[in-house]
């Protein structure tokens, strides 16, 4: 007798077990009142009855009853003490509107079904028309040559050999008198270190990571990027969007350090008025291949140069730039190096230039931080706000983001403990 009782009666973890599910559930549903064990010396006995229960509870929930739904025609059965008839009819009412439900369901789905079958028709026809229309190579405007002078001694260049094709530069080798040579390369200018070492180098190197030049890399690293980094990256370029004075920008220089895979460049390079002329600068030849290729399909209004420099060495006049975008540069480089990026470039700056900025912030160090001590101090809030005072910078707005804990494949200095932030801020040379 007793072994039958304790064949009918068990714990929770022995019927999870039985029924197949976890004990999570089980609680679940006996906080939903679906399954009503006895206590027991502080412990759940569950009986016959339960197991029918969680038997027509399976039952209806593969048929497409909700919870909530099944709650109810369960109450009914126990409370409504149905006979076979009478369940039967109400069962037949309740499944009756369900499949209603469903056949609704079954009618929306195929319209969304059929709505993304077109939509993707209409992406795959403008892949395929993308692939026939000719990139237009964009180079150098030859107008714009008086916007360049030699980083060693300030003079102006010339163009010493190239070809000109409607007044664009696409290939051609400039020329300083004091013979300092810079190259036009698929309408990238080089400064000479970085033709000579980092450009050919970096694609003989074993270890380079090609991953983030290729076509998917955006894809790639929004998928493999923790969400509330990419949920600041938004909120920085909004902000940015929003703060900085586009309409004061007629024929202005715009200048952008660092600027990678574009991720700001390709968000606001439409706001910058027609007659503006926007600078992308970075160190690395690889991404601004990749970069330049991207902004070609956008076919921008502004003009637009992108020149390979080391962010020291850029060969841009004194005195010509109208905005200083620092989204990136500054930061990147105090991973490096330990003075203050803007004071090296500084002199490119007119008396009254604009800068917007973005800036790497850590709320603390950890013993086991990636930063050096020595570098610090370019990542908090406070050094950063003198150096751009001691700039005569003075400030119009500012915001600081919401610190997170991880970032993506590019940001590998996030460590446990740490908390990393960004400093947006928007600011006007004092005459």
């Amino acid at each position: 007798m007793n072994t039958i009782i304790m064949e009918r009666h068990m714990r929770i973890g022995q019927f999870a077990v039985l029924n197949n599910t976890s004990i999570d559930t089980i609680r679940h549903y006996m906080s939903l009142g679906l399954l009503v064990p006895e206590k027991v010396n502080a412990q759940y006995d569950f009986d016959e009855n339960c197991a029918q229960d969680f038997h027509e509870i399976s039952q209806l929930k593969q048929i497409g009853f909700s919870l909530s739904e099944i709650q109810q025609l369960i109450l009914y059965r126990r409370i409504g003490k149905l006979t076979g008839y009478d369940r039967r009819l109400t069962y037949t009412s309740f499944f009756e509107k369900k499949k209603e439900q469903i056949e609704l369901e079954i009618n929306k789905l195929n319209i969304m079904k059929n709505n993304l079958k077109n939509e993707l028709i209409e992406m795959r026809l403008k892949l395929e028309e993308d692939k026939v229309v000719k990139r237009e190579v964009m180079g150098i405007n030859i107008a714009s040559l008086e916007l360049f002078a030699c980083p060693v001694c300030e003079a102006s260049i010339e163009i010493t050999e190239g070809i000109i094709q409607r007044g664009i530069l696409i290939n051609a080798t400039l020329t300083c008198p004091c013979s300092y040579q810079m190259r036009i390369e698929d309408g990238i200018l080089y400064t000479p270190d970085i033709t000579m070492m980092e450009h050919e180098e970096k694609e003989d190197t074993e270890d380079t990571d090609y991953s983030q030049y290729s076509e998917s890399y955006i894809d790639e690293y929004i998928n493999t990027t923790d969400i509330e980094y990419l949920k600041k990256i938004h909120v920085g370029l909004q902000w940015s969007l929003r703060h900085i004075p586009f309409s004061l920008l007629e024929n202005a220089n715009i200048l952008e350090l660092g600027s990678g895979h574009g991720y700001f460049m390709r968000h606001m390079l439409d706001r910058f008025p027609e007659n503006s002329t926007y600078i992308a600068v970075d160190h690395d030849p690889l991404k601004m291949i990749w970069l330049k290729k991207i902004i070609e399909r956008s076919h921008p209004k502004c003009n637009v140069i992108f020149i390979c420099a080391d962010f020291t060495q850029i060969p841009v006049k004194s005195y010509s730039v109208d905005m200083l975008l620092d989204i990136a540069g500054t930061s990147n480089y105090a991973f490096e190096y330990t003075d203050f990026l803007l004071e090296k470039i500084d002199h490119l700056l007119k008396k009254n230039a604009h800068i917007c900025g973005g800036y790497i912030v850590f709320e603390k160090f950890v013993e086991r931080s990636k930063i050096p001590l020595l570098y610090r101090k370019n990542f908090e809030i406070q050094h950063i706000k003198a150096q751009l005072k001691a700039l005569n910078y003075v400030c119009m707005e500012e915001f600081i983001s919401e610190p997170v804990e991880k970032g993506g494949p590019l940001e590998d200095y996030f460590v446990d403990g740490e908390k990393v932030g960004t400093y947006y801020y928007r600011g006007k040379k004092k005459i």
